[in-house]
């Protein structure tokens, strides 16, 4: 077992003192083979150099640790990650040299199961990370030991595990993964799921974040260091969305027929999204795959007052109007409509925000003051039926930067190779939210008269 390191008179751990692990212990688990050291005094400038997925998930097979790094423009942090069957004591006392919080993320029917609720009734954090009360295994005396933490998050992975195997409030955080795993969400979460299922073991992870001797988040800089000296496989969430991207999807073509609109006929799609009962649409004119410019496309998200009864308070309507216009005129395209009402946030929310904004408010501060992100949606489900119609390449309509940013980002092989505006008419009822739009969210929009 590793030794843990000793603090100095200041509390901070003594690099220098930090005990050597057995030949033993570097035998059975070489991702042990000694204590953190690697987590402080980094200095390298080298590019990082990651691993294929399936090196990762043969390593998460064996029981190794590795490294997982998320988007420079998300956490922007590396995380431990294990399977919790395989997670010894050795294996935990390595990943609590992290420094961050340990983890075990799980899955939906695991979290039924074991009766785990969120620690908070309404999650306002800038990720929406799904923490549930923390637990200790029955029979642990503290719980805080590394030898009682991993006999908990072994006991998670257990087919016969029940609710009476645990006592709450412990000392490991539960998870609580999104079905579809990182194709739904881009978090450390969801893959470290992913990578135990994928391994074949129970979909049950361990995590934790590393930070460096400040206390601050290790750069990319210090994880590929930390990679090259412990032999550890180190991997991007970019990497496995687009691995799983490749063997499997969540989208499946459930309805189709021609649709005949004032700007020529459509042919819709209606999509199926397994876990879920939303049902996105595909509106798509021409031949979308003919040799040329690559096609327009519109990744619209729905807004009932916008789109159905025409409300002045946004452009959504006249937007949705113009991009269906403009495919047509142009002879071939995409909307995908998508239901993320109120930017994400759903209808009723959105207007308990109209009645903020009548009172001052803008429409991000309206969205602050209800617990939520300026913009909670997710475009991970459009994304993949652009892939399912056969697109690499697009022509994106659109006036927010970080939309076409994000869409090239998210590793789904799909790229915007130019972003289109799509300016609308501004009236007096929404000219302060598309001004708001413009300095607090980037959109490129004129100034507003």
């Amino acid at each position: 077992m590793i030794a843990r390191p000793r603090r100095n008179g200041d509390g901070d751990l003594n690099a220098r003192e930090l005990p050597i692990a057995s030949d033993q212990t570097r035998r059975r688990f070489p991702h042990a083979a000694n204590p953190p050291r690697h987590l402080f005094n980094f200095a390298m400038s080298s590019p990082i150099e990651l691993n294929t997925i399936p090196e990762a998930v043969e390593a998460i097979a064996r029981g190794e640790v590795i490294i997982v790094i998320d988007a420079e423009d998300r956490e922007n942090e590396g995380d431990f990650i294990c399977a919790a069957e395989k997670a010894s004591v050795e294996t935990i006392n390595f990943i609590l040299g992290g420094r961050g919080q340990l983890c075990a993320p799980l899955l939906p029917d695991l979290c039924k199961k074991l009766e785990l609720t969120p620690v908070v009734a309404q999650n306002n954090a800038p990720l929406q990370t799904a923490f549930l009360t923390p637990i200790d295994i029955a029979t642990a005396r503290t719980g805080i030991t590394a030898a009682e933490r991993s006999e908990t998050i072994r006991r998670l992975a257990d087919d016969d595990v029940s609710v009476d195997d645990f006592v709450r409030p412990g000392h490991v955080y539960p998870l609580l993964a999104k079905e579809g795993g990182v194709l739904r969400r881009a978090g450390h979460t969801e893959a470290a799921v992913d990578l135990a299922r994928m391994a074949g073991l129970q979909p049950v992870g361990v995590l934790c974040e590393i930070l460096n001797e400040s206390g601050d988040r290790a750069s990319r800089d210090d994880l590929a260091k930390l990679a090259r000296e412990r032999n550890l496989k180190i991997i991007s969430i970019e990497h496995l969305i687009a691995h799983r991207r490749v063997s499997e999807k969540l989208i499946s073509r459930s309805a189709t027929s021609t649709l005949p609109t004032h700007y020529g006929d459509f042919q819709i799609i209606v999509y199926k999204v397994e876990y879920e009962a939303q049902e996105p649409i595909a509106l798509v004119f021409g031949d979308v795959t003919a040799p040329g410019p690559a096609p327009l496309v519109r990744m619209h998200s729905s807004c009932f007052t916008g789109d159905l009864v025409s409300s002045l308070r946004c452009d959504c309507g006249d937007q949705l109007h113009m991009a269906l216009e403009m495919i047509s005129h142009e002879g071939r395209g995409v909307l995908v409509y998508l239901p993320q009402e109120g930017r994400g946030i759903g209808l009723a929310q959105k207007i308990r925000a109209y009645a903020l904004q009548d009172n001052g408010l803008d429409t991000v501060e309206a969205n602050h003051a209800l617990g939520f992100k300026a913009d909670m949606r997710d475009y991970g489900i459009g994304l993949q039926i652009l892939k399912d119609l056969g697109l690499s390449e697009v022509r994106l309509l659109t006036n927010n930067p970080k939309k076409t940013k994000a869409f090239n980002l998210r590793g789904f092989d799909l790229k915007v190779v130019d972003q289109v505006p799509i300016v609308s008419t501004v009236n007096k009822h929404n000219q302060r939210y598309l001004e708001t739009k413009r300095k607090k969210m980037g959109h490129q929009l004129p100034p507003m008269s």
